[in-house]
């Protein structure tokens, strides 16, 4: 599986102020639990799927908190590597076995392979008896929800957030020489980039006069699956525009197929997302090759003036120990061209476990606002709502304007990757052609003709 959150989970970075955020959560935890008296009245065993080191103890301790209100439950937090979680759920499923009552679950290929296993929550979630008034789903970032959708489906809901960020040094975009050199040559006043011509024209800009090392760094590498997630997120704010001409991005097909599931890698929007990628990329570090350890790190010694990549170094480039750049990067509150793509886990309800009633309630408990905030206190999650991101805020005032423009880039993004079966063969056939555009091998044209007639041999 070659899913952007394969590489999103080895590295989530841990929150500053985690101490602090974890004596806000304590109070808050403690007043939920006065208002919510021990009961008897259910009782059963449930087997709760998890992603090792990743999600899993958060849902221990949310196991401890559900036991400890319903004393006659036991709940069983089963954890599996995430690489290898589609191939043990389908052996499990498959099998008709009932191993496991709920699951995690990845934001990319996972609804393709294992949409006919899982329970459809739409009708439970107008249900007072399992979705009471406090869950307040409002409180729920709602483009997340479709990362868990499958056609007219809900099979499951999220549990941690992501997006892929623009992240921007201030310092180079407000001084006065930097901005009259620009006006200058490019006829307009520099800016924080909103359009793709504006993103490309500063790092040709940066490069070509020499003020910094890189123009921009971003992923590129032919080995990573992130490399297409950058170029989706320059597709998004393009595919949503055309939502007229191509229906709206919509659950399993994402950014690059239109609402019928066919590809437009060499439609117009196609085409010109991936001539700004590759202008970009030409303008970035180790070109080609730029991976997900290695691209933050450049941005952080202060070789860029921008950065396209995914949350994790929200927090530790305000780390001193970790990075030049401390006091002197902002995250933009929307993605160039307006729209960028998501990332994140949730949990499902596998359809043929025995145990409906008790697995609904916990899915309930554990996305809850009291619970759900121990998916980013003890792993270091993203929140997927607006209540929790509130707490973070709260504990981090230094870095509020940075993850207040996280949430509006999370609230304005779209599902990126086809959550189909065959997207890791989509994702190898792109990743294994663009070097060669890069490398000016192959036109772009060339370059989207040949990815279509190879990923032809693939869809349906």
């Amino acid at each position: 599986m070659t899913s952007s959150m394969t590489t999103y989970s080895r590295a989530v970075s841990k929150v500053i102020l985690v101490l602090a955020i974890a004596v806000l959560v304590l109070i808050a935890a403690g007043a939920y639990f006065a208002m919510q008296p021990t009961t008897t009245t259910l009782s059963g065993t449930l087997n709760v799927a998890a992603f090792s080191g990743y999600n899993d103890a958060a849902l221990q301790k949310i196991a401890n908190d559900f036991q400890a209100k319903y004393p006659n439950v036991t709940v069983n937090v089963l954890g599996i590597p995430y690489g290898q979680s589609i191939t043990k759920y389908l052996s499990v499923f498959q099998a008709n076995l009932t191993t496991y009552d709920i699951v995690s679950m990845g934001s990319v290929g996972f609804m393709g392979s294992l949409n006919p296993y899982l329970m459809d929550l739409k009708s439970y979630l107008s249900d007072a008896k399992y979705f009471p008034s406090s869950y307040n789903m409002s409180d729920v970032i709602p483009s997340l929800m479709p990362l868990y959708s499958y056609k007219d489906k809900q099979l499951g809901l999220p549990e941690a957030g992501g997006a892929m960020l623009f992240y921007y040094r201030p310092s180079f975009f407000n001084n006065a020489t930097i901005q009259q050199l620009f006006q200058q040559q490019l006829g307009y006043p520099l800016q924080v980039p909103t359009t793709l011509k504006q993103l490309t024209d500063i790092a040709k800009f940066a490069t070509g006069n020499q003020l910094s090392k890189y123009g921009v760094t971003l992923m590129s590498g032919s080995d990573d699956d992130d490399a297409i997630q950058t170029y989706l997120a320059l597709m998004a704010g393009l595919r949503n525009d055309a939502s007229s001409q191509y229906g709206p991005v919509t659950a399993p097909y994402g950014v690059l197929m239109d609402s019928a599931g066919h590809l437009l890698l060499n439609s117009s929007i196609g085409i010109q997302a991936l001539t700004t990628y590759t202008e970009l990329v030409r303008n970035s570090e180790s070109p080609g090759s730029a991976s997900y350890s290695t691209t933050p790190v450049y941005f952080a010694n202060g070789d860029a003036p921008m950065m396209i990549y995914w949350n994790p170094p929200v927090f530790w480039l305000n780390n001193a120990t970790r990075s030049k750049v401390v006091g002197d990067y902002m995250v933009a509150p929307r993605m160039p061209g307006g729209y960028s793509v998501l990332g994140g886990t949730g949990l499902s309800i596998v359809g043929n476990t025995p145990n409906r009633d008790l697995a609904l309630r916990f899915l309930a408990f554990a996305t809850s606002p009291e619970e759900s905030i121990y998916f980013n206190t003890i792993n270091s999650l993203m929140p997927f709502r607006y209540s929790v991101f509130t707490t973070v805020i709260a504990a981090n005032p230094a870095l509020s304007q940075q993850l207040n423009n996280l949430v509006s880039t999370m609230t304005y993004s779209v599902e990126g990757s086809a959550n189909i079966p065959n997207w890791p063969q989509i994702s190898t056939v792109f990743r294994t052609t663009i070097p060669q555009v890069i490398q000016n091998q192959k036109s772009v044209q060339d370059a989207v003709n040949e990815m279509m007639s190879q990923i032809g041999q693939f869809t349906p």
